[in-house]
């Protein structure tokens, strides 16, 4: 009996011992497996940039990289995202078989493809919600129009004429208002000094206008209860530049004028000639003449303060300084607050001031603010395209978007809305009857041939030629500036339509342009363009409808690369609206936050601008809900110093 015992025991001590084997064979075979998976992965996760490093670096590195394109530095850059644009470039060069050159490395499909998986969930894929960054904008001059509207403000008159100011250049943003842009030059300053001079010689003039009593009157208010010189001086200074500084002026600040003031003082004797020297130089203050944000107190992303909202706020729907009630709700520390500051998004959208938004954001984002500046026709051989026309046009289109804004409107009517702002001129133009007069006025629209920005004539003439039209041009417009989805670069030595081919009588002008599309270095973006173009091909190079070209019948009918065919504006629009909603709806929200932020959007902006799309997409796209979002969003609301930035900022 105690021999079985024993030999059962001895069984089971085997039997946990093999099994202890067992768990421990597993156990090392996991390891061994996971630090196997580890490695294959990390090589995976590298494979992108163990490729680009083996092969383009010889071509594209140091001062003579091929192309101007270093890619010693950009490798250096962490998150690979933050050159976004660069990496799509070299994923679609390497897919196309553009790179490496195929007479140095000829890359397997299995390779492209393990690039693209890599790319795909290295780059495209990139965690944006990682990255706290809401940018940083350094100090920047004012734009010529919102130096024209600031003096219009701050001295309730029209008086800046910055016509023979330096023209104002639009950045990679593609506005005027990108701080990149923005310096302030010796020559411009010099015409900023003889500006403030004829605008306060203006307001001061013995002989003045009503109007301009009215403005010295204004200004000179704060210190009619003080019979003390200087203190009267003290209170005009004190409450002009609070204004003038779009905050409260320092301490310091108001000494440096009262001693500018007493110096005048004593050598005229009189008050006003003292103040108006005075002023004039408060107008050539940097203060002034830049928008100066307050210096971060540490490295982390901090809120900006409540005048800095106020003129962020202003600058952005109004295109000109904070008016008197935004300025209260900072000094009362009030304007951060979440509902509060909603209300005021709602009131100053209705204000007649935010027009700059049609006017200068829409004109600068669409590009009709160059109708009848860098486009227009001889008006000797084309006497009907007079200033006024063109005015009329730029006019149309400002409005019509601002109308959707103030109303707010689907981002949809962008492109299919069944009204516009006409008036008798440019509704001649347009061959559209029963309006009368020189005043722009919104006109419910009956024709089909009409409606949203692609059939108004400001945006047809900006996207022809001079002596005829163009459908690449045209196509190109809209997926770039409409969809933000541009077609890559022509490669090089491509030409426009060879003057043989235009001179062509027995060919259409489609066949014109689709014998030149037809070549094998351009056919596969000319199939995306094209037909766009040509579905606009009535409109001539000034918007006007017409049936026939030269004679022969116009062919408006398109295709797209997915088999999708269409004629005409109208089909396109329904097109548009149906199928490419979603791209309209992050382009506008691209640029909506490039100008309310005036600087160039970066990697780190892509979470804002995720956020903001699927908020807009979630309120039936509505224009409103864009805008109080870019307003909400932590780029337009905090700051952070670069480490590269002076202490001086």
């Amino acid at each position: 009996m105690r021999t079985i015992l024993t030999e059962q025991a001895r069984c089971q001590r085997w039997q946990f011992l093999s099994l202890k084997m067992l768990l421990a064979s597993l156990l090392l075979a996991w390891l061994l497996f996971s630090e196997t998976n580890k490695a294959l992965s990390q090589t995976k996760n590298n494979f992108g940039l163990n490729l680009v490093k083996t092969t383009c670096l010889d071509c594209h590195s140091g001062a003579n990289s091929e192309g101007e394109l270093d890619l010693s530095v950009i490798l250096q850059h962490r998150p690979l995202v933050e050159n976004l644009t660069v990496w799509r470039n070299i994923a679609q060069r390497i897919q196309l078989g553009d790179m490496p050159p195929p007479d140095e490395v000829v890359l397997e499909a299995a390779e492209k493809q393990k690039f693209e998986n890599w790319f795909q969930a290295s780059i495209e894929h990139f965690d944006y919600n990682s990255v706290t960054q809401p940018g940083y904008t350094p100090p920047r001059r004012l734009t010529h129009s919102e130096y024209r509207h600031t003096i219009r403000d701050l001295i309730g008159v029209d008086l800046a004429d910055t016509a023979k100011f330096p023209q104002d250049l639009s950045g990679n943003s593609g506005f005027k208002n990108s701080a990149n842009t923005l310096f302030l030059q010796v020559s411009l300053f010099e015409k900023y000094s003889q500006s403030a001079e004829a605008i306060m010689a203006t307001v001061f003039a013995e002989n003045a206008s009503p109007l301009m009593e009215l403005a010295k009157a204004q200004i000179l208010k704060p210190g009619e209860t003080h019979k003390n010189t200087k203190d009267r001086a003290t209170a005009v200074l004190t409450a002009f530049s609070r204004r003038a500084f779009r905050r409260p002026a320092t301490t310091e600040e108001i000494s440096g004028l009262q001693q500018i003031f007493l110096d005048e003082f004593s050598n005229s004797q009189q008050f006003e000639p003292a103040i108006q020297k005075t002023l004039t130089a408060v107008l050539v203050m940097p203060q002034f003449l830049l928008k100066i944000e307050s210096t971060p107190k540490g490295s982390s992303p901090e809120r900006i303060n409540e005048f800095d909202l106020a003129s962020r706020l202003s600058y952005f729907l109004w295109a000109s300084m904070p008016d008197e009630e935004l300025f209260q709700l900072a000094e009362q520390g009030s304007l951060s607050d979440h509902q509060i500051l909603q209300s005021q998004i709602d009131r100053m959208l209705k204000n007649r001031r935010a027009k700059t938004l049609g006017y200068i954001f829409g004109g600068q984002w669409l590009g009709f603010e160059d109708v009848g500046i860098r486009r227009r026709q001889d008006p000797i051989d084309n006497p009907w395209c007079t200033e006024s026309l063109m005015t009329a046009m730029r006019a149309e289109s400002a409005l019509f978007l601002h109308s959707l804004i103030r109303n707010d409107r689907p981002l949809s009517e962008l492109i299919n809305a069944r009204y516009t702002f006409l008036n008798e001129e440019l509704a001649n133009h347009y061959r559209i009857r029963g309006i009368t007069g020189e005043t722009m006025r919104k006109v419910n629209l009956k024709t089909q041939l009409r409606g949203g920005i692609l059939t108004q004539a400001s945006v047809l003439s900006i996207t022809a030629f001079p002596d005829r039209t163009s459908p690449v041009v045209r196509g190109h417009w809209v997926l770039d500036t409409i969809l933000g989805t541009p077609p890559p670069e022509p490669p090089p030595n491509v030409s426009e339509i060879s003057e043989e081919v235009l001179e062509r009588n027995d060919l259409s002008f489609r066949e014109k342009v689709q014998q030149h599309s037809n070549n094998i270095n351009c056919s596969s973006c000319h199939q995306e363009m094209d037909p766009i173009g040509f579905s606009l091909e009535n409109y001539d190079n000034f918007g006007r409808y017409r049936t026939r070209q030269f004679g022969m019948k116009i062919d408006a009918r398109g295709e797209l690369p997915d088999g999708t065919q269409f004629e005409g504006s109208q089909q396109l629009k329904n097109i548009l609206v149906s199928q490419r909603l979603p791209d309209l709806t992050r382009q506008v929200t691209e640029k909506m936050l490039t100008y309310a932020l005036g600087r160039q959007l970066e990697y780190y902006d892509e979470q804002t601008i995720r956020t903001i799309v699927k908020k807009t997409t979630e309120s039936d796209y509505r224009f409103q809900t864009l805008i109080k979002n870019v307003i909400n969003s932590q780029p337009f609301l905090y700051r952070k110093l670069p480490k590269e930035a002076s202490d001086e900022y």
